[in-house]
């Protein structure tokens, strides 16, 4: 089967499977331009979504289901290439069975779309933070709203879905949070105790992380249920070693250090002051003070960084939190 032919079949068997029932399935063809304007708000959310520009024209093609009213669009989306790439791997059961478990999950919950016509209140609970290096994303944050940490930028997003392990998101646009008339001292605290919420803060041995990661397991903050790490100050080497900050779900981890009251209860369980070096957008490394020279830490971090992926990396610094002071300082 052609690409194109997989296309138009891919249209059909989505628009006639029962998960989609209630659900408006739509083909958005590479470089269409539309003159409708819920398809330009559509086609921008993609955008948005997939290369964090709101251009007017899609970029590749993309099959797009769509529900609730015209003021609360609800969106789920999916690049057609990479499907059909699947399909020729593993053939139509390869493709089918995920995309309509996905569209009936997505159905349970009604996700805003078009946050530009909701009061603050009604897209508030969708609001998270995600950490990017600063100096790499410049360009494409020059109207969004983020807030900067030496060269860690956490950038203001909205959730559109969020189906097991899988998000869809876009930044928000300055306009956007001007209308709210919202202190974007507010808007920061609430957006990092959603992502909090919807990803909870784990931290674990550095030995612990051989056997996997298991989000029942890590848990450090109070009032969290779950398997409680268990840190032996006394034991050197466990500090030489380390620990890795993440979330539940591993993604975006290093923003769990950002989290309300993290900081502080660190300190608690290390004994004092600790030193925070970033291997990935997705981790942190921890180290008490007196375990680690920073030098060495910002040598390893930088090495990590220069050999895996790049579009992950977050910064080659490394920051120290005093506790006398309980602040994070930069290196």
């Amino acid at each position: 089967m052609t690409y194109e032919e997989f296309k138009r079949e891919l249209y059909r068997n989505i628009s006639l499977c029962q998960e989609a029932m209630g659900k408006e399935i739509r083909l958005f063809e590479r470089r269409t331009i539309c003159s409708d304007m819920q398809d330009l708000r559509i086609i921008k959310a993609v955008n948005l979504s997939c290369y964090g520009m709101s251009d007017v024209v899609i970029h590749e093609d993309v099959i797009c289901a769509l529900w609730g009213s015209a003021r609360k669009l609800s969106m789920m989306h999916w690049k057609v290439r990479p499907l059909y790439e699947r399909y020729k791997r593993e053939g139509w059961q390869g493709v089918l069975p995920e995309i309509a478990m996905k569209l009936e999950q997505a159905g349970k919950e009604s996700k805003l779309l078009f946050m530009e016509s909701g009061s603050y209140e009604e897209c508030r609970e969708r609001l998270i933070l995600r950490p990017v290096n600063f100096p790499r994303s410049r360009e494409m944050l020059n109207n969004c709203i983020y807030w900067k940490y030496g060269d860690i930028a956490l950038v203001l997003y909205s959730l559109l879905s969020d189906v097991g392990n899988e998000s869809i998101s876009m930044k928000i646009q300055r306009e956007i949070t001007q209308r709210w008339d919202i202190s974007h001292d507010r808007i920061r605290t609430d957006a990092l105790l959603n992502s909090y919420a919807k990803m909870p803060p784990r931290l674990f041995r550095a030995e612990d992380m051989i056997s996997g990661h298991n989000p029942e397991r890590g848990v450090f903050m109070p009032g969290e249920k779950g398997d409680v790490i268990k840190i032996n100050r006394q034991d050197q080497w466990e500090g030489i070693r380390g620990y890795r900050l993440t979330t539940t779900k591993q993604l975006n981890g290093a923003l769990a250090i950002f989290y309300p009251g993290v900081q502080g209860r660190l300190a608690e369980l290390l004994g004092g002051d600790y030193l925070v070096g970033f291997t990935s957008v997705h981790e942190a490394v921890i180290h008490p003070a007196h375990c680690k020279k920073p030098g060495d830490m910002k040598a390893a971090i930088q090495h990590i960084n220069a050999v895996f992926d790049e579009q992950d990396m977050l910064t080659n610094r490394v920051y120290l939190y005093s506790a006398r002071r309980r602040q994070l300082m930069e290196m």
